[in-house]
């Protein structure tokens, strides 16, 4: 991970609303002092350490009993989603969507900002650490879902549901939840972009087209931060469902397994909808395609048309512009000895007589 970032913890007691920011470990003497494999004397808290150095996974490690494999993850970035047990906890982690900072209007050259998405997003990873009385996010600066879940548990009326297994459904849920705007907006575009293909101008093409390959790699974006999660959310009512000795007994169970079936079939209409999405997409890019085509066949038939045009002229005035030459020519011509212009103006009427007479005809028989 890296270590030019500052590391920020907050300790939040969920039954008090008390958030505490702090740099240092050490400065959170009630997470810090009574905590031991996730109890605390303050009841049910969440800590969330944002942009942590190997020193602060290692400081939290201690103090919290956790698993080697849990602290390779978290200091390698770990990709893959998966959910796994260990003594005393439960580990999740989960590839979100965190907002990106936009360049500067100044920055962007006009022709480029036309194809920019509303809103940039990145993928990060968060790591969620459930325990019995408390729950350890390890998230980037970027990362938006604490925040709001904060506020969300802030405005819970009933806090008796509260509990650490609520916090890691409702961050499950946020994750979900923010893929929302970037699938309504990519929507959009695409309705924007199908009601201009068969009306845009050829200059218009080129930039449509670019158009219409953000938008595919933005569904391929989105496709790829939804891709495991489902694996992850099966995987975690299936261990809910099947207590036992082979499963640890601080999984949740009763309301909580209702929640999170809501989280699943939230994942799976927004998996169908960017499918139908992709599919749409397609089509525009067919369509676009197909367009492009009969633009290209109407230039090419323009193009016929005026070469034949052209080809039919050149057969009316090359044979008339070798009779020219051969008057140009050293030799004795018509009426060389007359001295009236009745020769002259003879050769020119039947000059004009064949031009007229080869552009009826190549205009009857549709030539011109």
């Amino acid at each position: 991970m890296s270590s030019e970032k500052t590391s920020h913890f907050t300790y939040f007691s969920c039954f008090s609303q008390e958030i505490q920011h702090t740099s240092n470990w050490e400065e959170i003497p009630l997470l810090h002092n009574n905590a031991t494999k996730g109890k605390s004397n303050s009841g049910l808290w969440w800590l969330d350490v944002c942009d942590a150095t190997e020193t602060d996974v290692n400081a939290v490690a201690r103090s919290l009993s956790m698993h080697l494999l849990t602290i390779e993850d978290i200091l390698l970035q770990e990709p893959r989603q998966k959910i796994e047990t260990f003594p005393g906890y439960y580990l999740i982690s989960l590839r979100t969507l965190a907002s990106a900072s936009m360049p500067e209007k100044d920055d962007i050259e006009p022709a480029e900002n036309t194809f920019l998405s509303p809103s940039t997003a990145a993928p990060t990873m968060l790591y969620i650490l459930v325990f019995s009385q408390g729950t350890v996010t390890f998230s980037q600066s970027n990362c938006e879902h604490t925040s709001r879940i904060r506020s969300r548990i802030s405005r819970q009326h009933d806090p008796s549901v509260l509990s650490s297994d609520w916090i890691c459904y409702a961050l499950l849920d946020d994750i979900i939840d923010s893929i929302q705007p970037h699938l309504e907006s990519t929507s959009r575009e695409s309705e924007a972009i199908q009601d201009q293909i068969f009306i845009a101008r050829d200059d218009d093409m080129t930039p449509l087209m670019l158009r219409i390959y953000n938008i595919r790699k933005r569904i391929n974006h989105l496709t790829h931060s939804l891709s495991g999660k489902s694996d992850v959310l099966n995987g975690f009512v299936k261990r809910c469902q099947t207590r036992g000795w082979r499963h640890p007994s601080f999984f949740p169970e009763g309301d909580l397994i209702v929640y999170l079936s809501d989280v699943q079939d939230h994942l799976v209409t927004v998996l169908a909808e960017l499918a139908q999405l992709d599919e749409i997409t397609s089509r525009l890019q067919s369509n676009f395609l197909a367009q492009t085509s009969v633009n290209n066949m109407r230039l090419s038939v323009r193009l016929n048309s005026g070469l034949s045009k052209v080809t039919v002229l050149a057969t009316i005035f090359v044979p008339l512009h070798m009779v020219t030459g051969l008057f140009g020519m050293n030799v004795k011509v018509p009426g060389e000895d007359v001295p009236s212009l009745a020769w002259f103006f003879g050769i020119v009427g039947v000059f004009l007589g064949i031009i007229l007479t080869a552009c009826f005809a190549a205009v009857r028989l549709k030539l011109l």
